[in-house]
């Protein structure tokens, strides 16, 4: 059973310490045979082999042949040219201040040309230096030209988003990327890959020679996993995970598609699971939140308080997912491009495409919602670990009451004030939110056949069928949920069902009161 690289994006080091690889050479191959073109940008989610898929166009392009034996590229036709290869790795670039970053910048470029093995004189100025070095490696190659590759090319940005420095840095890495354009006859191949995709009026407004492959249906599935690679892959991994759960491999593989599944970068395409969250899964025979390290940004976080969104959304417009401009940030393009969202529906009338959005998958829904109720609630640490006990024992041990007055002193503890006018959808989001960050398995919007459930909650032992109402009885959430028979479809879970109305008060903004009934199984 091969090895599963967990840390370690370089593909030299995969291939010759006999890691497993998911042979992706087939997809990548019509990006470097000049078939569409020789200049590309891809943007996806952290954590999703941006940087392992730079590293091997690196490799090919290096004429590295021997590291692709076996792979379906090696049986394809192609050249094997070699080529300077000029990696800038903008990951490391992060500074609170464009100085810092400048000067971070300077250094890796006057580093790269020792590297590279080409004389460039320094200079102050990034773009300068960034000139010299293009014109140096071109006149090096043998064939006139160089291959650029730019892994993490916002992550500078990334960090002073929704601060004054925004603009000073977009102006910045505006003018240090516009060498890439005046430059492009020097180059034999460009990409640049990221997580966020800014509009043509910044960053790019020069580059826009680059072909945008982020939502193209030929590479949707260029990174993350099919269900086939899976299988193929990691048949030994996944029947590890099985023996180590009791369950059948199917059932484990089916856990891995709830878990990890989902993203969907073109409306058409394959769902693809996440590469890294995999990985660590297998390694560890474990289920659980790995994409909790990748924390939602604290501005974005601030800006969802004021106005809570219930995150299945539909009606996005296409450009709402294109791009975004720095200084004018839409929540909802944010979670897309940084993969808490992804496509999970489309509709085009006409001219008109609109897509639907969800989260992907449990890792990812319990992710953000832990990390946004962390921003709701100011309870000191040593306090909220008792309360977070009490909510989930008295769940399991069926104490309703124990359990929604332990929730009223997480809506006490929120320092915010929610809007009288706040929609019910916002007190529900707050509810689920706070119910994932205590750490009880919650579902919401979940469809029947007569409707959505606002809530449902499971034990091992108990389904929970919850409806929301804001300024109205408890009894008239309870009321629909009978009226509409929302309990039906969990009656052959073998599971107790109890039924429970909430009402919230806006004036109050906490949970006003809540009703609750179990349902009777036919005997």
């Amino acid at each position: 059973m091969k090895p599963i690289a967990t840390d370690t994006y370089n593909f030299e080091r995969l291939m010759t310490d006999g890691y497993t690889y998911v042979d992706k050479t087939a997809v990548l191959y019509p990006l470097i045979n000049k078939s569409i073109g020789s200049q590309f940008f891809l943007s996806r989610p952290r954590r999703f082999g941006k940087s392992l898929l730079v590293s091997t166009f690196k490799s090919i392009f290096q004429g590295r042949r021997d590291l692709f034996k076996g792979l379906a590229i090696d049986s394809l036709e192609y050249g094997w040219k070699t080529y300077p290869v000029l990696h800038l790795d903008m990951g490391s670039m992060q500074a609170p201040t464009v100085e810092q970053f400048e000067e971070k910048l300077l250094n890796q470029l006057m580093s790269l040309s020792k590297e590279l093995d080409v004389d460039v004189e320094k200079s102050a100025i990034p773009s300068i230096v960034f000139t010299r070095l293009c014109e140096a490696l071109a006149a090096k190659s043998p064939h006139g030209q160089f291959v650029m590759l730019v892994d993490e090319y916002d992550k500078p940005l990334l960090g002073t988003l929704n601060t004054p420095e925004v603009i000073k840095f977009r102006d910045a890495l505006k003018s240090f990327y516009s060498v890439i354009k005046t430059k492009e006859s020097l180059m034999r191949f460009t990409f640049i890959t990221g997580i966020s995709k800014f509009s043509k009026v910044s960053i790019f407004s020069d580059l826009n020679n680059l072909i945008d492959i982020s939502m193209s249906a030929q590479f949707a599935t260029l990174l993350g996993y099919t269900h086939d690679e899976v299988k193929k892959f990691f048949p030994d991994w996944i029947e590890k995970l099985a023996k180590s759960l009791g369950v059948s491999a199917e059932e484990a593989f089916g856990e891995i598609v709830k878990w990890y599944d989902g993203y969907r970068f073109e409306e058409n395409s394959e769902p693809v699971i996440n590469p890294v969250s995999l990985g660590l899964c297998l390694r560890d025979s474990k289920f659980k939140t790995y994409w909790s390290s990748t924390a939602v940004p604290t501005f974005l976080v601030d800006l969802l308080k004021k106005r809570p969104l219930n995150l299945q959304l539909v009606g996005i417009d296409e450009s709402t997912l294109d791009a975004y401009e720095p200084t004018a940030l839409n929540p909802v393009t944010l979670l897309y491009q940084t993969g808490y969202l992804t496509i999970s529906g489309f509709r085009q009338r006409g001219t008109q495409r609109t897509y639907s959005l969800d989260f992907p998958n449990m890792e990812v829904r319990n992710s953000f919602n832990t990390s946004l109720a962390r921003g709701y609630v100011n309870i000191d640490e040593n306090h909220l670990g008792s309360l977070q006990n009490r909510c989930i024992d008295a769940l399991y041990d069926d104490r309703l009451d124990v359990f929604f007055e332990t929730l009223k002193i997480f809506f006490a503890n929120i320092p915010y004030d929610i809007s009288s006018r706040a929609p019910e959808e916002t007190y529900q989001a707050v509810f689920c939110a706070i119910l994932y960050f205590i750490g009880v398995g919650v579902t919401s919007e979940v469809r029947t056949n007569e409707g959505r459930i606002d809530a449902v909650m499971e034990t091992p032992d108990h389904v929970y069928v919850m409806e929301f109402k804001r300024d109205k009885s408890a009894a008239e959430a309870m009321a629909q949920i009978k009226e509409k028979k929302y309990y039906e479809k969990f009656l052959g879970s073998g599971k107790k069902i109890t039924l429970i109305g909430v009402s919230f008060d806006s004036d109050k903004r906490t949970i006003a009161e809540w009703v609750v009934e179990k349902v009777e199984r036919a005997k």
